[in-house]
């Protein structure tokens, strides 16, 4: 088996960064995997936005004979990595690009089927993408049937969409699909004759009677809230004075997180905003981390000394998406916090224009997210090997959390190096210790190029913790991202 992502070599591939620095030109599965997992689609990013290229990629892949590939990451983006615009772009490229090709419709109802609405968003993209005069691929339509086929009538009237460009009613004339039984065929037909009514959610509930204790509790004792809707609206649970103590336990219990797939800086988020509210409480605290350590558990366990190195730069304070108050600092700090927790030990170092090293514990997942601060500056990766070296910690292996672009290099034994991308400083930390010591590179904006490359280098990418566990899988020889989505079965 292959003991690493496909990586470039030392020589013969080096290229500038989006800052106009050294570093090392992706292979192009390596770069499409990299954007998607890192993209909100149309949302601007520090150095631009990538979903251009990202679109323009996955069209030449298709093109090259790679179709299979790509429809392979857009299902992995969808039930892997929880993203879900992204598969919905990528899916409509391959139906456009590799018509007539058997994967086509399987990846098409498996991202299709994730959600009521995945296929009337899928639909909806691939009018965008391809014009208002398209001529619907067959595997489109027979994949988006196939996922129209599984949804009760209840589903069908909540994911109407209506208020939208591209609603059920237009899916369902597109797709015909076979009813699963009468009571979903008369949901199916009153959709079409616009008279099926939007069953009364908590939404509307909430909004006829207000955001009253009484009508939280309500909402809570008769289980009409899923997971997301009471993580993201715990807030609002707690300011109106309602009984919280239920809902911490769903968010708290390992099997609702397991089942939930939120992305692990949802938590987080949820505490600040707590906190910001001075609603915070010590039962809420430990829920939240209760739920933070849980979702790391399928990731596994790091045996060995790991040296971990986070960026907090100031391009990393940039929010994921317009309106968003998350940034990639956030996301680099949970997943920070959370492989720490996954050490058996760990050393960990924060870099911009300088570096120094951090006190995380690893044993309470939000103390360790606090505890890396929000810095700014340039992104000087070097400084954080300049303080590896110093500190005298032999690890096993490195892992770096960054957006990759770095943009200067001062000080310390590599300082020399400026010119060269942080693989030189990579190979100097090896030499001193004496040993091949393993490199992770966690991309968490996806510009497109790398800054280590050859034996023993690992190039990963994404926000959800599934990400973690290509640290471990790559040292056993199971292989990096690459290998995981080529391994997808359609």
């Amino acid at each position: 088996m292959s003991s690493l992502n496909r990586s470039v070599r030392h020589a013969g591939a080096a290229t500038i960064n989006r800052s106009g620095h050294p570093a090392y030109a992706m292979d192009d599965k390596t770069k499409l995997v990299i954007m998607a997992l890192t993209s909100m689609l149309a949302e601007p990013k520090f150095y631009g936005d990538t979903a251009s290229d990202l679109l323009m990629l996955a069209q030449d892949l298709c093109r090259a004979g790679e179709g299979a590939f790509v429809a392979k990451l857009a299902v992995w983006a969808r039930t892997k990595g929880n993203i879900r615009s992204v598969s919905h772009v990528l899916m409509a490229v391959v139906a456009h690009e590799c018509t007539g090709q058997a994967f086509v419709r399987p990846a098409v109802r498996v991202v299709a089927s994730r959600r009521g609405d995945d296929g009337t968003e899928l639909l909806a993209t691939y009018h965008a993408l391809f014009g208002e005069s398209v001529r619907w691929p067959h595997a489109l339509q027979r994949g988006v049937r196939d996922a129209l086929e599984g949804m009760s009538a209840f589903q069908i009237a909540k994911y109407q969409s209506r208020g939208r460009e591209f609603t059920l009613r237009d899916t369902l004339r597109i797709a015909h699909p076979v009813p699963r039984d009468a009571e979903a065929a008369r949901a199916m037909r009153r959709c079409v004759e616009g008279t099926l009514a939007v069953p009364k959610g908590w939404e509307s509930e909430l909004s006829a009677r207000g955001n009253t204790a009484e009508v939280w509790n309500e909402l809570i004792v008769e289980h009409r809230l899923g997971y997301m809707a009471l993580l993201r609206n715990l807030r609002n649970i707690v300011a109106s004075g309602a009984d919280y103590d239920p809902v911490l336990k769903v968010l708290s219990d390992a099997g609702n997180v397991r089942r939930a797939r939120q992305l692990p800086f949802r938590y987080y988020s949820a505490w600040r905003e707590l906190s910001a509210a001075g609603l915070m409480t010590t039962s809420i605290a430990r829920a939240l981390d209760q739920a933070l350590a849980a979702s790391c558990e399928s990731a596994g366990s790091l045996p060995g000394r790991t040296a971990v190195l986070v960026d907090t730069s100031g391009s990393m304070g940039f929010p994921l998406s317009i309106g968003s108050k998350v940034t990639c600092r956030d996301v680099a700090a949970v997943l920070c916090a959370l492989l720490t927790r996954m050490c058996d030990d760990a050393w960990v170092c924060r870099f911009d224009t300088s570096a120094s090293a951090l006190t995380l514990l690893g044993t309470s997942v939000l103390a360790d997210i606090r505890s890396v601060p929000a810095s700014g500056g340039g992104t000087n990766m070097i400084a954080g090997f300049d303080r590896l070296m110093q500190s005298g910690f032999d690890a096993d292996r490195v892992v770096v959390l960054s957006d990759c672009e770095v943009n200067m290099a001062f000080g310390g034994r590599t300082s020399g190096m400026r010119t060269r991308t942080v693989q030189n400083a990579l190979d100097a930390y090896r030499a001193h210790v004496g040993h091949d010591v393993w490199c992770h590179a966690l991309d968490l904006q996806g510009y497109g190029t790398q800054q280590f490359a050859g034996p023993k280098v690992n190039v990963m990418a994404g926000w959800s913790e599934q990400v973690l566990r290509f640290v471990a899988l790559a040292e056993h020889g199971f292989g990096g991202l690459v290998n995981a989505i080529e391994a997808v079965r359609l």
